[in-house]
């Protein structure tokens, strides 16, 4: 089968229209599966690109690099990212988990923000350069939700919920606005297709604070998102962890078009099938907890997972193949491509198998 690139085919399945085949759908590959798979190092965006090109993805994705003190860098060069934490890695908790910076209102003044307006964007000059034809940019920026808990570290994030919910509200409101306002660039960068918002809200059972707390202090910054990706006539697309079931409904009022990427052990990815039919596509579902893990999936048993959700979730569009997390390292190479060329040789429209 033809892998070249074509953004549209990915555009298609998010409108609910069944483009030539089934897209892939991972927005995050670590860089040691991109190293195995192309057999050299990758290091810079012009070698992303050709992981991308050459694994037949229809897009890469793009953020500025920028980050928040005491948070990691937003790495665009292929590096793995990795949460940065001021506590010792072997006493970490999750009462103590975050970067714990802004602990005060006085905080807010002294912390020192990023600008959107100088954030880098160079790598996406260069990613213009190579960029194969018919390839999209998708761009987007990282969870105001996460960020905000992290600056704060959750616990003291959660007592001020009660104690001090004027420093949550202004915490929130600095990060949502420099996000959006990093977003408002990004979205003019000539061949961006499409808008990707990652912040993990959940874990397996549920939300991580109620969804009160969300749709007081962070779905009307998700709403702006989605206004600005719409806006400029774009989809927009989350990735979350976890089960996020609960506001599902609220962040498809929000604007959402598209979920990535629906952990099989959190969400029963049938059941949001049949509730939200054409209101939602689906992204992932592939199970990285067991099938693609190196060492217990095989071959053979990823050919048949995908083959199953080609077969019940794509007739119609809707539906992109990819891991439930995202491809990590410990993903066996074998497992990685044998999900790949499942989707290449049953993914063909119009679906019979």
């Amino acid at each position: 089968m033809d892998i070249k690139p074509d953004y549209q085919r990915l555009l298609k399945t998010i409108r609910h229209e069944e483009p030539d085949r089934v897209p892939l759908g991972e927005f995050q590959v670590d860089t040691q599966l991109m190293e195995r798979f192309m057999g050299r190092p990758v290091r810079d965006v012009r070698d992303r690109i050709a992981f991308q090109a050459a694994a037949g993805f229809d897009f890469i994705y793009l953020r500025a690099n920028y980050e928040y003190p005491g948070m990691s860098p937003v790495v665009a060069t292929g590096t793995p990212m990795s949460w940065e934490y001021d506590a010792d890695r072997e006493t970490e908790s999750e009462g103590n988990f975050g970067a714990r910076r802004v602990q005060t209102l006085a905080d807010l003044d002294h912390f020192p923000w990023p600008n959107p307006e100088t954030v880098d964007t160079a790598h996406f000059d260069v990613a213009l350069d190579v960029l194969p034809p018919g390839m999209g940019l998708i761009t987007g920026v990282g969870g105001i939700f996460t960020r905000t808990w992290m600056l704060m570290g959750y616990e003291h994030f959660s007592l001020s919920l009660m104690d001090n919910p004027e420093l949550v509200a202004r915490v929130a409101a600095q990060v949502g606005q420099i996000q959006c306002a990093v977003l408002r660039r990004l979205i003019r960068m000539p061949r961006v297709v499409a808008v990707w918002y990652g912040d993990d809200l959940a874990y397996t059972e549920g939300l991580m604070v109620s969804p009160k707390v969300l749709r007081k202090y962070f779905f009307p910054w998700i709403e702006e998102l989605a206004g600005i990706a719409h806006g400029a006539g774009m989809p927009f697309i989350m990735h979350t962890d976890g089960n996020v079931q609960m506001v599902l409904d609220d962040l498809i009022a929000l604007g959402l078009n598209a979920l990535h990427p629906i952990e099989p052990k959190a969400m029963n990815i049938y059941e949001l099938k049949r509730r939200y039919g054409q209101k939602l596509a689906l992204f992932g579902n592939i199970d990285l907890g067991y099938t693609l893990v190196a060492g217990e999936g095989t071959p053979q048993a990823i050919r048949a997972e995908v083959r199953q959700r080609i077969q019940d979730l794509a007739p119609g569009g809707g539906y992109a193949v990819a891991s439930g997390a995202g491809a990590t390292r410990y993903v066996a190479l074998e497992n990685f491509n044998a999900m790949r060329e499942a989707v290449f040789e049953h993914g063909s429209y119009p679906i019979r198998l």
